[in-house]
This record gives C-alpha cells, structure tokens and sequence, in this order.
C-alpha cells in the first residue's frame, strides 16, 4: 500500500495509475473513506467548453456520488491553460453539489498550480515542478486518510441550513430553555433518528453550543443523566467528573448503540451542515474515536474539525490527550 501525500505526488503518479499521460483532459480522481482510491474518470476539455458542458458536469457529479465519493481531486491538463481552467472549474462546481471537498489543480510544461490559489507562497508564479516519480511499483493506492463524510444534494444542505438559522435565532430568547429543547431533539433522534433535512439542520445547530455538545457525549454513558443537566447548566460538578473520568474517557463504557446511533447521526449532520457548523459534530466524533480506541480515526476527525474551525478547543484538546497517551507508551 502506498500512501500519496500531496497534490505534487498525485500530479506526478496519474500517468502511471491511468496508463497514458493525459492531454486536453480533465482527470477527476475520487477519493471514498479513509482517503481510498475511487474511481478516476477523464473527461476531454473540449466537451467541458461546449453547449453540453453543463449535461457532462452534471453526469460527472452523478458519478461521484454513486462512487460514495467523500473527496475529489479535479486535474486540468490543456495547452491552452485558460480553456483547461474553465474547463477544470465547471467540472469543480458540479462536483461540489455532491461531494464534500474538491480540489483544483492545472498541469501545464511540467509544473502544476492551483487555478483558485491566490497565495504565492503555495502557488507561486509559474506553479511548482511536477516531482519525479517515485522508485518502485506499488499496486494499491491511498490518499492521506480521512474519514469524512460526503456531502447531501446542495438542495438538502440549503434546507438544512435555513432549519439551522432558524434554530440558532431561537435561543436568544431564552439559552436555557432552548438548550433543554435542542437536548431533546437529540435524545429525540437517537431513540427514532432524523428523518430529513430540516431536523438534521436543528441538530447542527444544537450541537454548536458546547454545553449542547457536552450534554450530548454524556447521554452516551450509562447513568449519567445528572451529569447531561449539570453539562446544560453550565455546571463543572462532581456529577460530571463522575461520568468523565481521567483523560477526558467515559467512567463506565458507553451504551454500543447509542454509540452506533450518534455516529450515524453526527456523520449525516456533517453531510447536511453548512461549513460554519461542521466543527462541532466532527470534533464529536473524535472523542468518540478516542473513547473506542481508534486514535488514527480520531486525529483524522479533528483535522476535519480543525479545517473548519482551526481554533476549536475540543478539537484541539483531543489531540493533546492522543499524543500525551502515545508520548507515555
């Protein structure tokens, strides 16, 4: 198995994965779980740039959501570099109703650029040297491990994101009282599951309050329901160290399938929220990796949540706590 780091080695190993070194193509590289190698599907410039442009994009972004596309890698490779970025950008905006992150890149003369970059000290002018292969000829693939989760149709997320805004300017009125509420639709959801995307919507906002959050970790230990009030509350009380023993670990293992019923719902909140809520439910999902003894799972969970949010605390502090235990091994 080897492991691509970097769009630099993606660029340099696609002829080799494809057979060909590709010419006027769009090359789109699908990415599934854990950063496997999906499907890799080529298109001509020439039908990007044409009046059935639009028709191919769309096929394409079908595509990748049949695939359970999480990530795509999108590569231009043209003569004319302009044709190549439009080509390359209508080909990223279909594939960005369904899928969770796309990337850009343009190869021309032997280097390669971010179309989209405006940074030089990424992209600098000219683009970077598209390195030598590497020696050897490994048979499997895999792209930086991530575990996250695809994305809903754009409909979906755009009624699930006024379901949030909604939510969100509810607890003004009252915090607490709406803290209780957005605790019951999770309590909700965990017994019956949310079924579409206006629920998933109020459960992204909920989940943005930490004591929501908080609470939400708590529902999953066994006898912990004065500590889920204390955590509402706002309250640091010896309910609460009760249930979180050292190194921020359940006192008593956590219910399975509650667990299995969180995770499907945090991984459908991710599918469903807007970028400025995706913080909390992946960082939720690291303490839960952490908790089931999964720290590759549960780093790759922060760097999803810290890539929206660089500064999240439970992110962070999860991150610490993996390399404390690791450091001490």
């Amino acid at each position: 198995m080897t492991t691509i780091t970097g769009p630099g080695e993606l660029v340099s190993l696609l002829p080799s994965i494809l057979g060909f070194q590709p010419r006027e193509s769009v090359v789109t590289v699908l990415l599934r779980e854990r950063g496997a190698l999906g499907a890799i599907l080529r298109l001509d410039v020439s039908d990007l740039m044409s009046d059935v442009a639009d028709d191919v994009a769309l096929d394409l972004a079908r595509l990748a959501m049949q695939e359970g596309a999480r990530r795509a890698v999108v590569v231009g490779y043209a003569a004319d570099e302009v044709d190549g970025c439009l080509a390359v950008a209508t080909a990223a905006a279909a594939l960005e109703e369904t899928v969770a992150a796309v990337e850009t890149w343009m190869v021309a003369d032997g280097r390669y650029y971010c179309p989209s970059c405006e940074d030089p000290a990424c992209c600098p002018p000219g683009g970077r040297t598209v390195p030598a292969v590497r020696p050897g000829g490994p048979t499997a693939w895999t792209v930086a491990r991530d575990p996250g989760a695809s994305r809903a149709p754009a409909r979906e997320r755009r009624l699930a994101s006024r379901a949030a805004r909604r939510w969100e300017d509810r607890a003004t009125a009252d915090p607490a009282a709406w803290r209780d509420a957005s605790a019951r639709h999770w309590r909700v959801a965990l017994d019956e599951g949310a079924d579409g995307p206006a629920p998933l919507g109020r459960l992204a906002a909920a989940l943005a309050d930490v004591r929501v959050r908080d609470a939400l970790l708590l529902m999953l230990i066994p006898g912990a329901s004065r500590a889920v009030r204390d955590a509402l509350a706002g309250r640091d009380s010896a309910a609460v160290a009760r249930a979180l023993g050292a190194g921020m670990r359940p006192a008593r293992p956590p219910d399975p399938g509650r667990v299995d019923a969180v995770t499907d719902l945090l991984v459908a909140v991710l599918e469903h929220a807007p970028p400025r809520l995706s913080a909390a439910p992946a960082a939720t999902l690291a303490v839960i990796a952490w908790w089931e003894d999964d720290p590759d799972v549960a780093r790759a969970w922060c760097a999803i949540a810290l890539d929206h949010d660089p500064g999240y605390r439970l992110a962070l502090l999860t991150l610490a706590l993996i390399d404390h235990v690791e450091s001490a091994a």
